[in-house]
């Protein structure tokens, strides 16, 4: 039940050994994402105060329980958030509970689940990203990972059209780097990030399937993406956990494929 305020490859390249449906990232744990909102649409608790991604959020509370939709995935409770968006926006939403393994789907008018989420936010949180590429009316369905999971939980989404602080443009070919699992081919970019910082990333190409890897100050894969930028393209998001030089992989989806990209990424 909704409560809405007065005032909206292969698993071995994936960095988890989970199933698609689970977009692991192994961050810290321990600190609240969302404090209760009140009728102020702005208000995002400790975490991600700070940043100017959820400035004009829409932020609802609900509980999962007896009486709710049932999700077709697995049969878990769900909760669904109905949202027009303009071509090209992106959806930006976060979800947290301490009762339950929060889980966030976004569902296109034509019923298919277009971008999910499971762990990418502080211990066992929801944060995901996409580019809805068509104007139009979507659903997010905010429900759980484990079936008959139930209890209280807090959200936040907002459609945006991102600025982006860096952008690079380059071309994956015979002579750019190998992806140590499977050779295909790659470029590199390290970035100096601060505990508690929100990265967003996009890497699009007319020529490959392009696919998105994140790797933390030790070298380890803590998240990815391949489709959620529309088409082809990938979009990707994570909550950095600590302070360090993280590095940006930009990929192609299968061995052998290669071209032009733009990778284009901020922090806020």
């Amino acid at each position: 039940m909704l409560n809405l305020p007065h005032l909206s490859v292969s698993s071995y390249r994936w960095g988890s050994g989970l199933a698609l449906s689970c977009l692991v990232l192994g961050l810290a744990s321990g600190c609240r994402l969302f404090s209760l909102v009140g009728e102020s649409s702005s208000q995002v608790g400790s975490s991600l105060t700070g940043s100017v991604l959820w400035r004009d959020s829409q932020t609802v509370t609900g509980t999962l329980g007896a009486g709710d939709q049932i999700n077709p995935r697995d049969g878990s409770f769900v909760d669904e958030i109905l949202i027009t968006a303009e071509p090209g926006q992106i959806l930006i939403a976060s979800m947290e509970s301490e009762a339950f393994d929060a889980y966030l789907e976004v569902v296109d008018a034509q019923g298919r689940v277009i971008a999910f989420n499971d762990d990418s936010g502080l211990d066992v949180n929801a944060l995901l990203a996409v580019r809805l590429p068509e104007g139009g009316s979507y659903t997010l369905r905010a429900t759980s990972f484990e079936p008959e999971s139930t209890g209280n939980y807090w959200l936040a989404y907002t459609l945006t059209q991102l600025d982006w602080q860096e952008s690079h443009s380059g071309r994956l070919q015979p002579g750019s780097l190998q992806h140590p699992d499977d050779g295909s081919w790659m470029e590199e970019y390290p970035i100096s990030g601060r505990a508690g910082q929100v990265l967003i990333a996009s890497l699009t190409s007319p020529d490959f399937d392009a696919f998105l890897q994140l790797l933390d100050p030790d070298g380890e894969v803590i998240t990815w993406d391949d489709d959620q930028g529309g088409a082809r393209d990938a979009l990707m998001i994570a909550f950095l956990p600590r302070t360090g030089t993280y590095t940006l992989r930009a990929n192609t989806y299968e061995p052998g494929q290669q071209g032009a990209y733009v990778l284009q990424y901020t922090l806020r």
